[in-house]
């Protein structure tokens, strides 16, 4: 994490959460690692987890199909979420029968190795925010002051800086 910033620790499960969770907050990573890698080593989800909950991923808002291939570097946003509604959303998915029907927009792999910290801007959306949500926060995210002000209202954590800026948020 960034060196000098302010730690505010919020409980479990408040308000506004998940919220703060899909505009997204920021962790770092390796570059060059892949989407599997990322989200069990980095996020903290079983591999298990990572592979059959996790249905939609996008990387700077391609679909990603190969968890495996796919690598993130440095600035990347990622986003993950549980399975979505609809054709659009079975579109979406990875590991679908149509997918293939939208190969040109999706993210592609990579060769890339491992080198090098990444600044990742993660989102997580539906029952991923709700499951995965207070496994990544007791890593602790970068998240701006004012979207903690923004999204958890009356339930943000005394202690949080008066000015706006990024803060470590933790459970």
């Amino acid at each position: 994490m960034q060196k000098n910033l302010q730690t505010v620790t919020i409980q479990t499960g408040i308000p506004g959460t998940i919220t703060l969770l899909q505009k997204g907050v920021t962790i770092h990573a390796t570059s060059g690692m892949s989407i599997r890698d990322f989200m069990v080593e980095e996020i903290g989800l079983s591999p298990d987890y990572a592979e059959t909950r996790v249905r939609a991923i996008f990387v700077n808002g391609s679909p990603v199909d190969d968890i495996d291939g796919v690598k993130i570097k440095d600035g990347d946003e990622v986003s993950l979420s549980g399975a979505l509604p609809g054709i659009s959303g079975i579109a979406m998915c990875r590991d679908t029968p149509i997918s293939g029907f939208r190969s040109d927009i999706s993210a592609k792999t990579s060769e890339a190795v491992r080198s090098g910290d990444a600044i990742i801007y993660l989102k997580l959306f539906n029952l991923i925010a709700k499951e995965a949500g207070p496994i990544l926060l007791k890593k602790g995210v970068i998240a701006q002051a004012e979207d903690v002000r923004n999204f958890l209202k009356d339930s943000a954590p005394e202690g949080l800086p008066a000015e706006d800026g990024p803060i470590l948020l933790k459970i």
